[in-house]
């Protein structure tokens, strides 16, 4: 899993960052399909692969200065039309996935939390994410 978002993925992250946009990456999965980018089968799920260059994509869009950690405010202050309810949500993710409690958020926590995510929302446990587990906040 750690190998996906490594050297492979981060020379493409320029890339995906260009494609993505950084407003797209975070849109209602109901009303934008920029995900299905990463649907690479096409058969309109998301498989663990693909739901982790997707997640790679949107966590480099909110990596600012590029460095490959996220501090607490880089991963809070992603859209201003964020409400505070969502702030204090996104406050909480960082503190729970930042396992080390260095204050910094690594491809090493991003990876143990992308496959905890994907784990969570795959409701149905048959190893791919339909367009109905996505969340509302996609």
């Amino acid at each position: 899993m750690h190998d996906l978002i490594r050297e492979p993925v981060r020379t493409t992250l320029f890339l995906l960052v260009f494609l993505l946009g950084a407003g797209s990456a975070f849109a209602n999965a109901a009303d934008d399909d920029s995900w299905r980018q990463f649907d690479k089968d096409n058969n309109n799920e998301l498989s663990l692969e693909e739901f982790t260059q997707l997640r790679v994509a949107q966590y480099t869009v909110i990596d600012r200065n590029s460095d490959g950690q996220w501090t607490r405010k880089e991963f809070v202050q992603r859209m201003p039309d964020m409400s505070p309810g969502r702030v204090d949500a996104l406050r909480g993710k960082f503190k729970r996935w930042d396992k080390n409690e260095d204050g910094l958020w690594d491809t090493s926590e991003a990876a143990q939390a992308i496959n905890g995510n994907f784990k969570w929302l795959d409701k149905n446990r048959d190893g791919s994410l339909a367009t109905k587990e996505f969340p509302k906040q996609f």
